[in-house]
């Protein structure tokens, strides 16, 4: 079992959350004496702290990737839900919401002063330590894994804001409330050459490695990192003139993962063995994210009427609308665009088989755990629905990450392990399929060694999914490829930004679909707008850092 491929799985379990402030400064309360010359409580948690970071700054205990509720995937059942801001306009430079600049930038100032101070480390006065031996080996790795954490942290300055600071040492106050935004072209020069000289020095598995510790950088993830970063950079968000030539670089990025994939130990697996209790046990995981056993992710988002239960993320009809069916790949909505009786027809027969891990819809079982399981009535007035306080908004109830096995009665509960999945390797195969696409304009073009519609077809052709294959091409393509990444890649926090960097926020973003069933069982679409303007692509700089920095500008519309 390849344990050491789940990054970030010891985090939560062995180490507490990151202490350092999350204003942006370059000061930091660490002792250095005691920082350097002591390994497991200094220099070691020094880098622990740096992973802790890396913790989704859009995650929440009770709700996880609840990006999904900002996106046409998913409402957040509660008006209350944080994600509102992002579509209701409650979201302003005043009050960004994200904390992601300054948890990057807190993150990136930690790690520009260990590599800097890391020449100071002595541990020697501990060589009859019988771990020394281990800790200096240790230590070999700590500076590789600190550039590839400050890299990943400018990835998501750079995804979420565009042009940012690009700082690579250590500054004063003054320094840093003066530094201007460097283009996102040099961010991902940074990143990229980052990954470039750092991979070789990470080991592609930490099972040959001493002590054997899982929840660390490898090689793998370095190059997903890079790959990502390019696809990004060649999107429409980034890539206004459509350069070809950065379309190709993505494309050779994510193919060199796809053609080391078997010697790494990576390989498809079973769609539903993604997350659950065993997931960080999982060959398709490159970089993911553990926690230890609890069950609150299961209370915010089982069905209001189950104990507990608070509905969290509930998944749209326009989601389910993307899904396709097995016998000829027509899509939901193509065959049924209208109402649905649900007593005379089952509209689910034959979807997709990732419709019924994702999603839970009216008559489903579940949760699974033999304490709470019952058939879950999503029609007015039903068991699981409105009037319901606090009852799903869309007609269906996430499954996707939910571990049915919790039990959340009063009494009796019981707790699980969870993984969230931050790359994994169906992502490159997607990543590879749209890159090529854009690099040669056909969805048929070998030049690469293997075709777009080759890449999709392995992942459409698993046991576990079995769907028929892709042979359009052009525009036809391009539509069908956003709906099989929306169906695949489904709350692993990836439309949000998908549909920032294709440029396609009032097209899927503006209005949504949702399904309400009456007592009858007839289901219904309706339409509910949101806010979408077009300065939502890019985060607004916080207020706060623009009054410390006269040099920063403001994102457009801001």
């Amino acid at each position: 079992m390849k344990l050491d491929r789940i990054f970030l799985f010891i985090l939560a379990c062995l180490i507490p959350a990151a202490c350092a402030d999350l204003d942006y400064s370059e000061e930091n309360t660490r002792d250095e004496e005691w920082t350097y010359e002591y390994f497991e409580n200094g220099i070691k948690n020094m880098v622990f702290d740096l992973y802790a970071q890396v913790y989704n700054n859009e995650f929440e205990n009770n709700s996880a990737y609840f990006l999904a509720g900002a996106t046409d995937e998913a409402m957040y059942a509660l008006e209350t839900g944080a994600v509102n801001n992002y579509v209701n306009g409650g979201w302003s430079a005043a009050n960004p919401y994200s904390r992601t600049w300054s948890k990057c930038y807190t993150a990136i100032a930690d790690a520009n002063m260990f590599l800097e101070k890391f020449d100071q480390a002595d541990i020697t006065e501990w060589q009859y330590n019988p771990d020394y031996r281990i800790w200096v080996q240790q230590l070999e790795l700590f500076p590789y894994e600190a550039r590839f954490l400050r890299a990943y942290f400018y990835f998501e300055l750079l995804r979420s804001y565009g042009d940012v600071p690009l700082v690579t040492t250590t500054l004063t106050n003054a320094q840093a409330n003066s530094v201007t935004r460097t283009p996102a072209d040099q961010i991902v020069k940074f990143i990229v050459d980052e990954i470039d000289e750092i991979a070789s020095h990470l080991p592609v598995t930490y099972q040959t490695e001493v002590n054997s510790e899982i929840g660390r950088a490898t090689r793998v993830a370095a190059y997903a990192l890079k790959a990502r970063t390019l696809l990004y950079a060649a999107s429409p968000l980034f890539n206004t003139s459509n350069d070809k030539s950065k379309w190709a670089k993505a494309a050779e990025a994510c193919k060199f993962i796809l053609d080391n994939a078997d010697a790494w130990g990576l390989k498809l697996s079973n769609y539903g063995s993604l997350w659950g209790h065993d997931a960080f046990y999982n060959p398709e995981l490159i970089f993911g994210l553990g926690r230890g056993d609890f069950n609150s992710f299961e209370m915010a988002n089982y069905p209001v009427g189950v104990e507990n239960g608070s509905s969290g993320n509930c998944p749209t009809q326009s989601f389910v609308d993307q899904y396709e069916y097995q016998d000829n790949g027509e899509t939901f909505a193509q065959r049924y665009p209208g109402s649905i009786d649900l007593r005379t027809v089952n509209p689910y027969e034959g979807l997709d088989p990732r419709f019924a891990l994702t999603v839970v819809r009216n008559g489903d079982e579940w949760p699974t755990n033999g304490a709470q399981k019952k058939a879950i009535e999503i029609f007015r007035g039903g068991f699981n629905a409105a009037p319901k306080y606090g009852a799903t908004p869309t007609g269906y109830y996430l499954k996707k990450y939910v571990d049915g096995a919790c039990v959340t009665t009063a009494d009796n509960q019981t707790t699980r392990r969870h993984t969230w999945i931050l790359f994994r390797l169906g992502e490159f195969y997607l990543d590879y399929a749209e890159a090529v696409y854009n690099a040669t304009g056909s969805a048929n073009n070998a030049a690469y060694g293997l075709t777009a519609n080759e890449a999709i077809n392995v992942l459409r052709k698993r046991a576990s999914v079995n769907m028929p294959e892709f042979t359009e091409d052009g525009e036809a393509w391009v539509a069908r490829y956003e709906r099989e990444r929306m169906v695949e890649l489904a709350f692993e926090n990836h439309r949000f930004w998908d549909v920032r960097r294709w440029k396609k926020g009032p097209q899927y973003f503006r209005t949504i679909q949702v399904a309400e069933i009456s007592p009858s069982l007839l289901l219904t679409r309706a339409t509910v707008n949101r806010q979408w303007d077009d300065k939502y692509y890019f985060y607004p700089i916080p207020m706060s850092e623009l009054k410390k920095n006269a040099n920063l500008a403001q994102n457009p519309g801001w």
